[in-house]
């Protein structure tokens, strides 16, 4: 996704629940799975493990999403950022989004990818589908998955941009600046001129859901899809608020950005005992061409709750500008109406 976007009133927000945490790879043999059985990938354990028959509209044992590799559309807006707009030629002004091809660094990354799959989750998955974005193909072709049989999803379309598709930096701002602010001022909930919300985007994932449940409960899944999707992915699956998505994606730490072939493995499988769970409950990140830019180990996370005093505390954070004038004969019925008793009579 775009950084240039930084939330201008993250200073007013509350810190927010971290339910992430990294897991500790015991070196000892586990009562479960052995050093043997550890070498193999993740859904083999549950092989090994033969857990009793479950529901049919349960979810997949691992999902893994891969972003494109780099696009033409990338290095244009990473150029026009600069102030170099040489991208931007007539030929390339008249294209959608949807058929960026990947530039020569966008192939080797997707390459790479692919490389760091097969050798670290494994070579075959059980359904294998990509967004019909002309990037997003070419990367799942390059990823080099023997035998693959690839469904076209166009569900997992990259965020719709409306007017700001395929435009410079420079031209945005100029065209579109009281849209920018609005940007800063709330990215999860903005939606470009004709465009999509992250939140709307959250909601076709959601649609998303109900396919891997219907037609890939208990199977390995990869996705190859794009950013701002993986960012809707990684709400709905973790339960994200959109005061940690806000902090995550404003942070300026490389670790919290998907970055172009990033890779997020998901499972339902502990990376170590192998108990299987009834939801995606571990999450690794990968950045194959730049592993400096991974998670440094499998995080464990849960949905989080709040106490009334949590809740209230957030809500506390965030300044109150208007308030009603005082009535009297609502304000006497009201404080009637909270003494203890009144609500029985």
């Amino acid at each position: 996704m775009d950084t240039e976007a930084k939330i201008s009133t993250l200073d007013a927000l509350p810190e927010e629940k971290k339910t992430e945490k990294k897991i500790i790879h015991d070196e000892e043999d586990d009562h479960r799975v052995t050093k043997e059985k550890r070498k193999r990938s993740l859904y083999d354990h549950v092989k090994v493990l033969d857990p009793p028959p479950a529901p049919h509209d349960a979810w997949p044992y691992e999902l893994v999403l891969v972003r494109h590799g780099q696009s033409e559309g990338n290095e244009a807006q990473s150029r026009s950022k600069k102030g170099d707009l040489s991208a931007y030629t007539p030929e390339f002004k008249k294209k959608h989004s949807s058929v960026y091809r990947l530039t020569d660094k966008g192939i080797a990354q997707a390459k790479v990818a692919g490389s760091w799959i097969k050798e670290n989750i494994g070579e075959k998955f059980d359904r294998y589908y990509t967004s019909e974005y002309v990037r997003a193909m070419e990367t799942a072709a390059l990823l080099e998955l023997p035998g693959a049989k690839w469904y076209t999803e166009i569900v997992l379309r990259e965020r719709d941009k409306g007017q700001l598709d395929n435009i410079s930096y420079s031209e945005k701002n100029e065209r579109f600046g009281d849209e920018m602010a609005r940007r800063k001022r709330d990215a999860f909930f903005w939606a470009p001129p004709g465009g999509e919300s992250i939140a709307n985007v959250c909601v076709r994932v959601d649609h998303t859901f109900n396919t891997l449940r219907r037609e890939c409960s208990h199977q390995r899944v990869i996705m190859v899809c794009h950013g701002e999707v993986m960012w809707a992915f990684r709400v709905r699956l973790e339960r994200l608020s959109q005061i940690r998505y806000h902090q995550l994606v404003s942070s300026g730490n490389p670790k919290d950005t998907i970055h172009n072939s990033q890779v997020l493995h998901y499972t339902r499988i502990h990376p170590v005992t192998g108990e299987i769970f009834p939801y995606f409950k571990f999450l690794k990140s990968v950045c194959p061409w730049r592993p400096e830019y991974s998670s440094e180990g499998w995080m464990e996370f849960d949905r989080p709750t709040y106490s009334n005093e949590e809740l209230m505390q957030s809500v506390q954070s965030v300044p109150r500008y208007v308030n009603n004038f005082p009535n009297k004969e609502e304000d006497e019925k009201i404080e009637e109406a909270l003494k203890p008793g009144a609500a029985d009579s």
